[in-house]
């Protein structure tokens, strides 16, 4: 999944939003103006933008669908599974955060969701390392389809807005930044992957590995078992779900 994304959560190539991008996001069907707002701006005054590669992976979109609806739950068993370090948590107020260990911060939200698109939006710091530490909003557009019975095809696009003085120096930046946040982007989706196909593979597997996790919580885990086996069945004494600080469902 999804560093949705976090992430969302990038920063790209440098051009302003060509029309066929900005035809990725129907705004008109946002159930929230305000969201639609935030979301045009950052694309209409974009910094950097992306369109990654289309991937192919061996996976469902219901499993894909269940991870991206459960940010903070996936977040944990990417962490737990040796996948990827970031953390998605949720506020007193029920707001999405989220760290990547490795500079960047913000908060985050989903504004828009089929059973083929989803839209994220963020607001937050990012660590540009020569160039410091600048504030920036961005939005990530998935999109994504079943192919096969077993097979997802998905494509994802991120648009940048930085803000302050540094936004035109990053433009002028913008092949130099690129190989540096290519990488950090091919790493989030490429654990994202893995655990859409470990999930999709053998769901039971998953599940005892994360059963005893501190950061999974009881109701997390009911979850996680009636969406992938149908039933919420309590813990085995001998195996106790451990009952650690909650995190959160992400739902």
């Amino acid at each position: 999944m999804v560093r949705v994304c976090v992430v969302t959560t990038f920063v790209f190539l440098c051009a302003a939003a060509s029309l066929g991008e900005t035809l990725l996001i129907p705004y008109d069907a946002f159930s929230d103006t305000t969201q639609a707002t935030k979301v045009k701006k950052v694309v209409d005054h974009t910094t950097f933008r992306r369109r990654l590669n289309e991937n192919r992976f061996d996976t469902t979109a219901e499993v894909l669908g269940f991870l991206l609806d459960r940010m903070v739950l996936t977040s944990a068993m990417m962490r737990h599974l040796g996948l990827e370090k970031y953390v998605i948590a949720k506020d007193a107020n029920g707001t999405l955060t989220y760290d990547d260990k490795a500079g960047m911060t913000g908060t985050f939200e989903p504004v828009y969701a089929t059973t083929v698109k989803r839209i994220f939006y963020g607001n937050g710091l990012f660590d540009l390392g020569l160039l410091g530490k600048v504030r920036g909003e961005s939005v990530l557009v998935m999109d994504y389809c079943q192919e096969q019975p077993n097979v997802v095809c998905n494509t994802v696009t991120v648009f940048i807005r930085v803000h302050g003085l540094l936004g035109p120096l990053c433009r002028i930046a913008a092949p130099l930044l690129n190989g540096m946040v290519g990488r950090k982007s091919a790493s989030l989706l490429d654990a994202s992957v893995k655990l859409s196909e470990l999930l999709a593979s053998d769901p039971r597997k998953v599940y005892e590995r994360i059963k005893n996790c501190a950061d999974i919580t009881l109701e997390q885990l009911n979850i996680f078992r009636e969406s992938f086996f149908g039933v919420e069945e309590a813990p085995c004494p001998e195996e106790p779900a451990a009952q650690g600080p909650s995190t959160g469902c992400g739902t």
